[in-house]
């Protein structure tokens, strides 16, 4: 019988976000297969478009008329783009994450595929050597390729176990039973800075690698992944590949090609690398779990743990996270032993755990000392020098001064298009030429202004402090010294994370001054002193995890000292000391930190107990993003008389106002997933019956890292 395509059209909109039918021409007949990619006439005029063949079916079950069923133009390839189990995750987002199936392809879909399609309807038959080998055929060249760059473990366990620690020795041991007895359950290793998690993960690969199976190695930042991938070739050779967004579109299709062919067997990368179209997939490892660079800020918002998961139920894929300071909703999972394994770590490979102390920048200043260093760090950081030991110096804040403010009258220099103040960059320190003002939401600059605009005062000053600031400071303190910086604006280049953490690994620079991408992960052994120049950034966000994030950064920063066989020591700068984050991070003490951050999370039901629904309205019109969410609350009120859900709001976001697009949001509570979320979209579809919403854009976050 006569055979036709189901197509998903390549259009992000509700419309159409639903399945059409296509006849396959004659000479596609032999070669189409689910999964890959096609050029198809849409629409009353016919718009060649792309889609993607989701499903096979025959004239038999066609409940519409034949003649009226466009035809496939052409085909891009001739094999799938798209697995089974890719296209089975990619409805699975579509649910989760409420946005198009087009669009979830997409996201899964890797950048640099030809957009020229290389087979045409009219041609009347492929040619042979294009000709697509038999999916077995297939199957056993990858089989035969992974089998000749696995690397084997010994078969005595008690061999291969003997030069681990015993927390990693049992770690490693539970994942090998686990694997081998197709027991899927996720596995969460909560190991403390230092603990030996990196060994773990290597072992527990080679392990599936000698299964003839495949794994993927997810990192947190582009800048971990240097060193992550130097630790995995060195072990797997050619077998390891990397992927991230610094790679050219060419790059990454190639390393995207190296694993659906099989000549890869180890993937290394951030988010998008939990898409690797391995086919044997046989653990998925995600480091530093709790990080918010695993939930993607655009369309569609997924989660990389979720998705991580799904997948490893799909195919039997075991999931090992792993960090030493766990999300509190992971961790709570894992703690009640329903969803996750826990594995714990506890001690240092070197039995050393850094000296961690707090400096009260209150009375540095009461005392007189006005520098952004108290002077006990100071004194330290010239005694560490001094032995020729290594400096971290971390700042989350890029740029020279946080503001620019009038003395006379207290105008701030802000930006024209968003609600924030301009960050002073200035120049001579990369990549800026001259002293400029910018701003970090839409990269609009300014120059300096000789008098104040406002008063037209000539006392014009430079507030607050930022990475380029801390570089100044040191290179008056330390003028002999050689130090690096390492934040947004030094990494703008092709390799240029692995260029800065190179050099200084080489002993190039004595002192490494960054923002978060230094705070986790790295490990240099001549490191010995690590210092956070404020600790208090994070600290009064205005969101409920802000407690959470500041003990993680605290945490992780501090672990970056004393790794090797030398102690380390930290300074923490804070005006806050008393505050629990900070107090409970100097004592690393993460179970007394959950026990009472799950208490505050209790109380005001928060995540784990509840689900946060954020509704974003951005528009041109404020008057009218304000009126738009009240409508809605209103509804919401009429449609919640069980009272099953708290709203909060309507409010401004925490930057209400970015590119010239205003930005309120309202918050919906409620204890069970699924059921908030149709109340949601249930409430927003009645909305739009009565109001189209003219020039509003809806954003929908379930569950978002932070509150905007």
């Amino acid at each position: 019988m006569k055979p036709y395509a189901l197509v998903c059209v390549d259009i992000v909109h509700d419309a159409v976000d639903r399945l059409f039918h296509y006849a396959v021409p004659e000479a596609f007949q032999h070669i189409i297969a689910v999964g890959m990619r096609v050029r198809v006439p849409f629409g009353n005029r016919n718009k060649p478009i792309d889609g993607y063949v989701i499903d096979l079916t025959v004239a038999a079950d066609l409940d519409i008329n034949p003649s009226k069923i466009k035809s496939i133009d052409s085909l891009y390839e001739d094999y799938p783009v798209f697995s089974q189990e890719m296209l089975a995750l990619a409805r699975w987002m579509q649910d989760k994450y409420y946005t198009t199936l087009a669009n979830c392809l997409r996201c899964i879909l890797p950048p640099g595929l030809s957009k020229k399609p290389k087979f045409l309807a009219l041609t009347p038959q492929i040619p042979a050597e294009s000709q697509s080998p038999a999916p077995a055929a297939h199957a056993r060249e990858r089989v035969a390729q992974s089998e000749v760059q696995s690397s084997p473990l010994q078969e005595d366990w008690e061999q291969d176990l003997q030069d681990l620690t015993e927390e990693q020795q049992v770690a490693v041991e539970c994942i090998y039973k686990r694997l081998e007895a197709g027991d899927r359950q996720p596995i969460l290793i909560h190991g403390v800075t230092g603990s030996g998690k990196t060994e773990v993960y290597l072992r527990a690969i080679a392990k599936v690698m000698e299964m003839g199976k495949q794994a993927v190695m997810l990192v947190p930042e582009i800048a971990l992944t240097p060193q992550m991938v130097s630790a995995f070739t060195e072990r797997f050779g050619d077998a390891a590949a990397v992927t991230h967004s610094r790679l050219t579109a060419k790059e990454r299709l190639t390393q995207w090609q190296k694993a659906r062919m099989g000549q890869v067997s180890v993937m290394i990368g951030p988010r998008s690398a939990v898409f690797a179209p391995f086919d044997r997939l046989g653990i998925i490892i995600i480091d530093e779990e709790h990080e918010h660079t695993y939930r993607s800020e655009n369309s569609p918002k997924f989660d990389t743990r979720e998705v991580a998961i799904k997948r490893g139920e799909l195919n039997g894929t075991l999931v090992v996270m792993g960090s030493a300071t766990p999300s509190l909703e992971t961790y709570y999972r894992a703690d009640s032993k329903d969803d996750f394994a826990l594995l714990t770590m506890s001690n240092r490979v070197n039995g050393m755990f850094p000296e961690v102390n707090i400096v009260d920048m209150r009375r540095e200043l009461a005392s007189g000392n006005t520098s952004i260093f108290g002077q006990v760090f100071q004194d330290a950081m010239a005694e560490n020098l001094a032995q020729g030991r290594q400096i971290i110096l971390f700042l989350n804040r890029r740029g020279h001064s946080s503001f620019v403010s009038c003395r006379r009258c207290g105008h701030v220099m802000g930006c024209d298009y968003c609600r924030v103040n301009l960050t002073y960059h200035k120049a001579g320190s990369e990549p800026y030429a001259r002293d400029e003002l910018l701003c970090h939401y839409c990269g609009k600059t300014a120059e300096i202004p000789p008098i104040c605009p406002g008063c037209q005062s000539p006392f014009i000053r430079y507030f607050g402090v930022g990475t380029q600031k801390v570089e100044e400071e040191v290179a008056k303190l330390f003028p002999d010294t050689v130090a690096l910086r390492m934040d947004m604006d030094t990494t703008r280049r092709k390799h240029g994370h692995a260029k800065i953490l190179s050099a200084f690994r080489k002993g190039e620079a004595q002192i490494l001054i960054g923002t978060q991408m230094i705070a986790k992960g790295l490990d240099f052994p001549n490191v010995t002193l690590v210092g956070i120049v404020a600790a208090d950034l994070s600290l009064f966000s205005g969101d409920f995890r802000a407690a959470e994030h500041t003990f993680q950064l605290l945490t992780q920063v501090s672990g970056r000292a004393g790794r090797a066989g030398q102690s380390g020591r930290v300074f923490i700068q804070t005006y806050n000391p008393e505050h629990y984050s900070i107090a409970l991070a100097k004592q690393a003490d993460y179970g007394a930190f959950y026990a009472h951050e799950l208490s505050l999370r209790r109380t005001m039901s928060y995540p784990p107990f509840s689900h946060v629904f954020m509704i974003l309205f951005t528009g041109p019109d404020e008057r009218a993003l304000i009126m738009a969410l009240h409508k809605l609350l209103a509804v919401m009120k009429y449609c919640n008389k069980k009272g099953m859900f708290e709203m909060l709001g309507p409010a401004p976001a925490f930057v209400s106002r970015v590119k010239k697009q205003f930005r309120w949001k309202l918050l919906v509570k409620g204890t069970q997933e699924e059921i908030l979320k149709q109340f949601v979209l249930y409430c927003l579809g009645k909305l739009k019956e009565n109001d189209p919403l003219k020039g509003i854009v809806i954003n929908l976050t379930l569950d978002p890292m932070s509150m905007e």
